[in-house]
């Protein structure tokens, strides 16, 4: 195309090819390496860590809470406070209340586990129990971006985006090299017709239905 300065794009795509890669290394190795751990369910089932932890919940919520019982859920921001400074908890599944017995359950899902905090204002005990998985359990749930936050998210959002760009910058610069453009090509073709033959004729699919 007249329009476009060849020699710009091809070293502006060179460029972007090679800091690109430098720049995702480590998510592309961890991305791959967690889609393999995925395709293998069965390794994580003895990839977790259960435990329990019993504390004292702090006596200022304490007296606050037995002094408005029939309104305790206005304390709820008081005691996710609580939790979220002394464990870390932010995001929650969900929050109940058993007036009669003023308990607060709280339920955190975690990536690869979970956090369950019951607080019993009777006797003004904490009760933790909580599950964490390992390495691989770990990874698995980072690359499905389960439970792992929004910044994560948009982790793998932007990954994504540089994965695409670091395809076709790689796309570019093979054009650039006449020699083994063609071989490319075919490789590129391959690449995309493997896939699609396979899915098509191994990949179980229903069929027949309108």
């Amino acid at each position: 195309m007249p329009f476009i300065n060849k020699r710009a794009l091809y070293s502006t795509s060179r460029a972007l090819h090679i800091y690109i890669s430098t720049a995702l290394f480590f998510l592309l190795i961890l991305f791959c390496v967690s889609g393999i751990v995925l395709n293998h369910i069965d390794w994580l089932k003895n990839d977790k860590n259960n435990g329990q932890v019993t504390a004292t919940i702090p006596a200022e919520l304490v007296t606050k809470a037995n002094a408005q019982l029939d309104t305790l859920p206005t304390l709820y921001p008081e005691i996710e406070a609580f939790l979220a400074k002394q464990y870390s908890l932010t995001k929650i599944k969900s929050i109940e209340w058993e007036k009669e017995d003023a308990l607060v359950m709280i339920d955190y899902p975690l990536p690869a586990g979970f956090a369950y905090a019951e607080l019993d204002f009777t006797t003004g005990e904490l009760n933790l129990d909580y599950q964490t998985g390992g390495f691989l359990s770990l990874i698995g749930d980072l690359h499905k971006g389960r439970y792992t936050g929004e910044v994560w998210s948009w982790v793998i959002d932007i990954s994504a985006v540089l994965m695409i760009i670091f395809a076709i910058t790689g796309m570019i610069i093979l054009f650039q090299n006449r020699k083994k453009r063609n071989l490319g090509v075919l490789i590129t073709l391959l690449g995309v017709a493997t896939p699609l033959v396979i899915y098509l004729c191994w990949v179980p699919q229903i069929k027949g239905v309108s």
